[in-house]
């Protein structure tokens, strides 16, 4: 199998680690989905919902799989990520009502889960979503969210998460490239350990070996992992490791997103 750097930009020439970050060059990138508010072409009763809150979660990106991480089999090449309500949405509680005076709650109320659906949590009460997608759920896209139902001067969601209608992103493209020069491509990145394959990236005196300086900072699928803290149990080597982008809440940290074992995580800064 083989390891991919992401770029983020409007053309393959013009590519940063970051939508509007440091610049970086990739051999031979081929466009692969998007970032930004828009998402992928799904029925908008499908867009994920925040739990408590019922808004409608921000967009996070779009990507197209190489074919090695498409672990849903052919028929879903693609995923869509989205970050949702945060540790307080308990405040904001919304109960789903087709009768109800709240417009909110009457437009809760037709909304469903979408088949491929995968609601993720972190540990201090956020939600997360990943939705498998089909070719057509992916190429018809980009596609806005849900239109914002919510009456004039409605309060602002004090959740601290992020949602569709008050986290707005431009769509930046996204550029996948071969990761060269990677020797843990096909390894399940674990805690170093010496009498395991993966390799550490840090010298002892937790500078970088020269392998992996340049390859820091990036997001990518597989190869070698630099989390901000500590590195999740469970991954495989089918996962992504996403920096904070297109509005998400990662407190300056990044994410790893397993596409094999469903296992996710993020730390900040």
């Amino acid at each position: 199998m083989k390891a991919y750097d992401l770029g983020f930009g409007d053309s393959a020439d013009k590519l940063a680690e970051t939508p509007g970050g440091e610049p970086l060059t990739l051999d031979a990138p081929v466009h692969a989905g998007w970032v930004g508010s828009a998402g992928p072409a799904i029925d908008p009763a499908l867009w994920p919902r925040g739990p408590v809150t019922g808004l409608p979660m921000m967009h996070a990106f779009t990507l197209r799989l190489p074919a090695d991480y498409q672990r849903r089999g052919p028929g879903f090449p693609a995923i869509a990520f989205f970050q949702g309500e945060g540790q307080f949405a308990g405040s904001d509680a919304v109960e789903a009502g087709a009768s109800s005076d709240d417009p909110l709650a009457r437009d809760l109320a037709g909304a469903r889960p979408h088949p491929k659906l995968q609601v993720l949590n972190d540990e201090i009460g956020g939600t997360f979503a990943l939705i498998w997608l089909t070719e057509k759920e992916f190429a018809d896209g980009p596609v806005a969210p849900p239109a914002d139902v919510r009456a004039p001067g409605s309060p602002a969601a004090s959740d601290e998460g992020c949602n569709a209608w008050d986290n707005v992103e431009p769509t930046t493209g996204i550029w996948l490239a071969e990761r060269t020069a990677d020797p843990n491509v096909g390894i399940p990145p674990v805690e170093y350990e010496p009498d395991t394959k993966y390799q550490d990236p840090l010298t002892e005196d937790s500078g970088w070996i020269p392998w992996a300086e340049p390859l820091f900072g990036r997001s990518h699928l597989g190869g070698t992992a630099f989390p901000v803290q500590a590195l999740p149990e469970g991954l495989t080597p089918y996962y992504l490791e996403i920096e904070e982008i297109a509005g998400m809440n990662f407190g300056g940290g990044n994410a790893q997103l397993d596409l094999e074992s469903g296992i996710f995580d993020w730390s900040c800064g």
